[in-house]
């Protein structure tokens, strides 16, 4: 009897263990931690379970700071892959984990925009749209929505196709959800931006940065997209005002290294046409810091970070063009060159390299 006895304390220990590992865990901004049934990122927030199964509660995401689901070893190493890696090393792994149809579909909507992410660094662009437009008919509400309808939009303009964009977010985003409107305002007016119909971009990014007032750092986003329509319209004044107003906040890194990279064109340009040595140092100061501080965050896109590296790479040869000294000369020249080949290395697709 003692035997059957401790075999069934075993098993209720095992089953007990089992359960406990699978549980998910979130970390709060305030230090907290919290074990959780994680249902789906939302763009609005995470939908956590409610404690007995009845219904569900979302956590906003500015009260987020990591998550931990159970039982996803194979599913965390795909990713750690991605990050420390490269896309090359993480694409057989996301591969595998999709082939799973018994895999959580939280988990599936994260490998999916990280296979997309993974394809369109190593320039498998028709299957990075095809695994985008996935997600966003599998999970119309994704977290991911912005960056998403940012990246196809990227990969169809480099197809020469942005009306492709347009098609393709038009068919698959409106099952958004309101809490979604500005963001779908967002990008409709990031395809205005591409198409070069700056104007019609103004107007809608104006709505969006007034309406956004439960998300800030769309609302900061929007700002910066009117700071670009501002620069690109010659109102140089204007654009710099609004650059300088995002740099003094706090928000998304790939906000604030846009502003920088604003301020840097804007000075690289004025130092260049006036040999200004002093102008052209401001510029590059202004993209390193796109390059050395406000790096992608994980998970983000890494437009403004490519941008940061080219345009360092062009400050840094601007200085050197304009030294005298033959060393220093000879150092900055090689720097620039150093920035380049970092990009061309890293994202040999980008559209910032030089042609």
């Amino acid at each position: 009897m003692n035997r059957w006895l401790v075999a069934g304390l075993a098993l209720a220990l095992a089953l007990g263990g089992s359960t406990h590992a699978q549980q998910d865990k979130v970390v709060f901004k305030d230090g907290k931690e919290k074990a959780v049934k994680i249902q789906s990122e939302d763009y609005d927030g995470l939908k956590l379970s409610v404690e007995g199964g009845a219904g569900s509660t979302t956590e906003p995401w500015k009260n987020i700071d990591s998550i931990k689901y159970g039982n996803s070893a194979k599913y965390q190493e795909a990713l750690d892959a991605f990050t420390s890696g490269g896309p090359g090393q993480s694409l057989p792994l996301l591969e595998a984990l999709l082939a799973d149809d018994k895999l959580r579909a939280v988990l599936r909507h994260g490998a999916l925009y990280t296979l997309g992410l993974a394809q369109k660094r190593v320039g498998q662009d028709d299957k990075a749209i095809a695994s985008f437009e996935a997600l966003l008919k599998d999970f119309p509400k994704s977290r991911y929505l912005i960056n998403v309808g940012t990246n196809l939009l990227a990969l169809y303009v480099a197809k020469g196709d942005p009306a492709g964009a347009t098609k393709s977010l038009d068919a698959t985003l409106k099952g958004a959800g309101g809490a979604a409107g500005p963001g779908l305002e967002f990008l409709k007016a990031r395809i205005l931006e591409e198409q070069k119909k700056y104007a019609d971009a103004e107007r809608v990014y104006q709505t969006v940065a007034s309406s956004a007032a439960n998300d800030p750092d769309l609302a900061l986003a929007a700002k910066l997209a009117l700071g670009r329509c501002a620069q690109f319209a010659n109102r140089g004044n204007e654009a710099q005002t609004k650059y300088r107003e995002i740099v003094a906040a706090d928000g998304p890194n790939e906000v604030l290294a846009g502003a920088w990279n604003g301020l840097g064109d804007l000075a690289l340009a004025e130092g260049t046409s006036k040999r200004d040595a002093d102008g052209l140092k401001y510029a590059l100061f202004a993209y390193l810091r796109g390059v050395v501080l406000y790096v992608p965050e994980r998970g983000g896109t890494t437009d403004e970070y490519e941008r940061s590296l080219a345009g360092a790479a062009k400050a840094f040869r601007a200085c050197g063009e304009l030294e005298s000294d033959a060393t220093r000369k000879k150092l900055f020249l090689t720097r620039a060159q150093q920035r380049l080949e970092q990009l061309k290395a890293d994202y040999p697709r980008s559209r910032y390299i030089p042609k």
